[in-house]
C-alpha cells in the first residue's frame, strides 16, 4: 500500500512538471513573454513600431518636437534676412561727403553758399567731346558730360567745372590724363596735395605771361563719387581758388 501511494505521488509530480513545460512552450509559440510589469510584449507590435520609424526616416520626417525646432529656426533665419537693410551703393573715393544723387552737375555747379565777395554769374553745359579736349582725356571712357559754373571776385574770374562719369573708376583716369598734360616745372612742385571737406585734392600751379612777366595761376582738382571737380581762377592768390573749392561742400 505504501508503495502504491509513493508511485501515485511520483506520477503527480511528473504531471505538474510536464504541465509547466507545456505552458512555456505555448508562450514561446504564441510569441509572448512576461516582462517586469506583468504585461506581455507582442513582437508584432514591436515590428510595427520599428517599421514606422524606418518609414519616418525615409520620408524625411522628424518627431514633432524636432520638427517644431526646425520650423522655429527657419523662421528666425527668415526674419533675420528680412530685417537686413537693402544694400546701398556708396562711393568714398577721395571724399568725406558723398555727392547727393538727386543733384545734377548743373545743380552742383551753382553754389548755394558762396564765400564773401564771390558772385555767381551763370553756368553753361559741358559736353563729353569738349571735356575730353580741354582735359587731355581723349582716351578716357565713361565721360557723360558736365556743367561749368562761372563766378567773379572783384576783377578776377573763377570757374567751377563739375564733370560726370559713368563710374567712379573713370574719374581717376581723367585726373591722371589732365596732370600728364603739364610739363615739369624748372623750380618747385607743380602738383601739391591738400585736404579740405574731408578729402584730398591736388593743387596745380601753372604760369601765364602778362606784360612780359610770368605770373602764377592755380587750380584744384579732385573726385567725389562719379564726379570730378575742377576750380580755377584768374588770380595769383591760390587762397581764393581754395575758398571756392571748399564752398562746393564736396
Amino acid at each position: 500500500m505504501k508503495k502504491m501511494v509513493a508511485l501515485i505521488s511520483a506520477l503527480a509530480v511528473l504531471l505538474v512538471a510536464f504541465s509547466g513545460c507545456v505552458g512555456d512552450k505555448n508562450s514561446a509559440v504564441n510569441g509572448t513573454e512576461p516582462n517586469n510589469s506583468g504585461e506581455n510584449l507582442n513582437p508584432a507590435e514591436s515590428t510595427a513600431n520599428i517599421s514606422e520609424l524606418n518609414e519616418s526616416a525615409v520620408n524625411g520626417t522628424e518627431p514633432s518636437s524636432l520638427e517644431a525646432n526646425v520650423t522655429s529656426t527657419q523662421s528666425v533665419a527668415n526674419t533675420s534676412e528680412l530685417s537686413k537693410p537693402a544694400s546701398s551703393i556708396t562711393d568714398s573715393s577721395n571724399s568725406g561727403t558723398g555727392v547727393n544723387s538727386t543733384e545734377s552737375a548743373a545743380d552742383i555747379s551753382k553754389l548755394k553758399n558762396l564765400p564773401e565777395g564771390f558772385e555767381y554769374v551763370g553756368s553753361t553745359t559741358l559736353n563729353a567731346s569738349d571735356i575730353k579736349i580741354d582735359y587731355n582725356a581723349e582716351n578716357v571712357s565713361k565721360v557723360v558730360g558736365g556743367s561749368e559754373g562761372m563766378y567773379k571776385y572783384n576783377e578776377s574770374d573763377f570757374y567751377l567745372d563739375v564733370i560726370e562719369f559713368g563710374n567712379a573708376e573713370a574719374t581717376t583716369n581723367l585726373i591722371d590724363a589732365y596732370k600728364s598734360s603739364f610739363k615739369p616745372l624748372t623750380e618747385g612742385s607743380r602738383f601739391v596735395d591738400e585736404s579740405f571737406n574731408g578729402h584730398s585734392a591736388v593743387r596745380i600751379a601753372d604760369y601765364v605771361t602778362i606784360e612780359g612777366k610770368e605770373v602764377p595761376r592755380y587750380s584744384y582738382i579732385w573726385s567725389n563719387g562719379n564726379y570730378v571737380f575742377v576750380v580755377t581762377g584768374t588770380t595769383a592768390d591760390d587762397s581764393l581758388v581754395r575758398q571756392l573749392a571748399e564752398a562746393t561742400g564736396y
